[in-house]
């Protein structure tokens, strides 16, 4: 006799629970704000090589230390991050009139990637290292901290736009206030002002990018400008009046 009674007590229970439940599907509005955020590159990578090639190996090694050496000298400043991203010795081969490969000396090469905050840091190494390494190309990026700095303050500013509209859609339709049912945060949007980027091999001196201007009484390096990223959000979500 108690299960029957039990039972019409947890139905009854659960009923107010339902009806609640039912009144979330009226006076419901779903939209999207969305807030973008252009931010100006500032972090400079370079990458360079290093090369020595001839006929003996000794003579050929012993000239690429020196460069490695003298290069590996010249970053050692607390403001470049250095990293050696490749380093081999391998012999030359070339074929002679009856189609024989042959022999003919030996090569070896490093390559070199250095990046830092501090652009006229890095344009000094390129100006210093011009006779000991080749300057293969350069590019410009937005380091990890000022890019999570500019992800919270477009999200905030996101959020702030939906409350705003959602208020001002509540005072247009009659109500006083509204609730906030769902919100999602979407896909954070990164799009590049500009390439940013100089993939053109460079030759030393030659460098357009890199040239002394004879105007210049500093004789200072052009360099290019590192461009800027658009950092946008999209906010949705659906309010109820």
């Amino acid at each position: 006799m108690l299960r029957p009674i039990l039972a019409a007590l947890i139905l009854a229970t659960a009923l107010p629970a339902a009806a609640e439940t039912d009144t979330l599907h009226y006076n419901m509005v779903e939209f999207a704000e969305s807030a973008h955020l252009e931010i100006t590159r500032d972090t400079m990578t370079a990458y360079f090589s290093i090369a020595s090639e001839g006929k003996d190996r000794a003579t050929v090694n012993k000239a690429f230390q020196k460069k490695f050496n003298d290069f590996n000298k010249a970053v050692q400043n607390n403001k470049l991050q250095t990293e050696i991203l490749n380093r081999n010795a391998s012999p030359r081969y070339e074929y002679n009139n009856n189609g024989k490969r042959i022999q003919t000396g030996w090569e070896e090469e490093s390559v070199f990637k250095v990046e830092s905050k501090d652009f006229d840091a890095i344009n000094r190494l390129i100006d210093e290292t011009l006779q000991t390494a080749t300057l293969n190309r350069i590019g410009f990026s937005i380091s990890k901290e000022k890019r999570e700095a500019a992800v919270d303050q477009v999200s905030k500013a996101a959020i702030l736009r939906f409350k705003d509209r959602a208020q001002d859609l509540a005072k247009t339709l009659g109500f006083s206030n509204y609730k906030i049912v769902k919100l999602n945060l979407g896909h954070i949007g990164n799009r590049s002002i500009d390439n940013g980027f100089a993939r053109a091999k460079m030759m030393n001196a030659e460098a357009a990018m890199f040239k002394r201007s004879a105007s210049d009484e500093n004789n200072a390096i052009q360099a290019p400008s590192p461009g800027s990223e658009e950092i946008s959000i999209t906010v949705n979500g659906l309010v109820q009046m």
